[in-house]
């Protein structure tokens, strides 16, 4: 079915079938909110999810007061993230309470190693206490997979992230290479929480942009960095990013944090767009970049590097790119004829694809359960 089709909106007392309540926890994100049939038919209700544009909700988490006060309205819970500061003994609460209600627990595995790089080894101990006790797992990519079994000895379910970007944005036809000028490389820092440096990770970029010629570096930055009154106020280390970069021919952008439209018009303007290194598995860039016909440069180590098609560089044990990797991915994106870009209508029912298998499974915990 074309994604150009009008949708249906879909309603608890649609009668084509049996309504399964999800709580996804937590129900932020365009992860999330992309897991449900694109025209609504699948039956699915994740009341949880906080959809664009809607009235504030309280926030739903995997936790065990929140576990206890709300799954009688729920049939499933369906972890796809922990709060960063909990202790791997309320994760087992949480999966005990869970349990004591009857009600299945399904795991995405979308990180597995810690987000916000502040507690790898707290992070690893919620894994413990999460993942061995789920009754379906599932992850993004096969390299999780085996990671997952590597790790847990258990077996992860591998369903593809979905699009990112919606459908009508995604059938805009790109410029033509070249018509804008130099091969455009964009490069978003956000508020430089990095793993490693981000003076030696632009410093990096930087040798490697003077090694390909026809490389433009388009730096982002949020722009309360540049603010005297926030707590990330850095107005030094801007300033030396800002020199290296402009040596090397590029620019440095301070701005406020995008809207997803905002950010997509973003990376369809440029001609590649590099993730610096950053913590955990997976990531929406790849998805985003494959659904605008972006170039998706990846560090290598990452299992978001295989979700789509992407061009990829090394880092070293401390996390600085390798100048080399860097400027050998310059060289092939600024060489490549052509950028896949995501079909549409490929795109559409790949996402009822995911929908209907989540449905299937969400059936059969409920009947293993009954």
């Amino acid at each position: 079915m074309s994604p150009s089709r009008k949708r249906r909106r879909a309603s608890p007392e649609w009668e084509g079938r049996t309504i399964i309540k999800i709580a996804a926890l937590p129900g932020r994100g365009v992860y999330v909110r992309h897991l449900g049939h694109p025209e609504g038919v699948d039956g699915v209700h994740r009341p949880t999810v906080q959809m664009p544009g809607s009235a504030p909700k309280p926030p739903a988490a995997f936790d065990p007061a929140w576990i206890q006060t709300h799954l009688g309205e729920m049939q499933i819970v369906h972890v796809h993230a922990l709060a960063p500061r909990m202790s791997a003994e309320q994760v087992k609460a949480a999966v005990q309470a869970t349990r004591d209600a009857g009600r299945p627990l399904i795991v995405t595995a979308y990180h597995l190693s810690d987000p916000t790089g502040l507690d790898e080894a707290g992070y690893a101990a919620q894994l413990d206490a999460l993942i061995p006790a789920a009754d379906q797992v599932v992850t993004l990519t096969e390299s999780a997979a085996k990671e997952i079994a590597k790790r847990w000895k258990v077996t992860a379910q591998v369903q593809p992230h979905p699009h990112a970007v919606d459908f009508v944005t995604m059938r805009r036809e790109r410029p033509a290479r070249g018509q804008n000028g130099p091969y455009l490389v964009g490069v978003h820092l956000g508020s430089l929480r990095l793993p490693s440096d981000p003076v030696k990770v632009v410093s990096a970029l930087a040798e490697a942009a003077k090694r390909t010629p026809d490389v433009r570096l388009v730096l982002y930055v949020h722009d309360h960095l540049l603010d005297a009154d926030s707590t990330r106020y850095d107005p030094a280390t801007i300033r030396e990013i800002d020199r290296i970069v402009t040596d090397a021919g590029g620019t440095l952008r301070a701005h406020r944090p995008m809207t997803d439209s905002q950010l997509w018009d973003n990376i369809f303007g440029l001609d590649a767009a590099l993730v610096p290194p950053f913590f955990g598995s997976h990531s929406l860039w790849p998805e985003a970049c494959y659904d605008l016909g972006t170039q998706a440069i990846m560090p290598a180590n990452s299992h978001s590097s295989s979700q789509r098609p992407a061009l990829t560089y090394t880092c070293d044990r401390n996390g600085i790119p390798d100048v080399a990797s860097l400027a050998k991915a310059f060289a092939e994106a600024v060489r490549a004829p052509q950028v896949e870009h995501a079909d549409p209508t490929a795109r559409f029912n790949e996402r009822v694809a995911i929908a209907e298998w989540l449905r299937n499974t969400y059936e059969r915990l409920l009947d293993e359960k009954a």
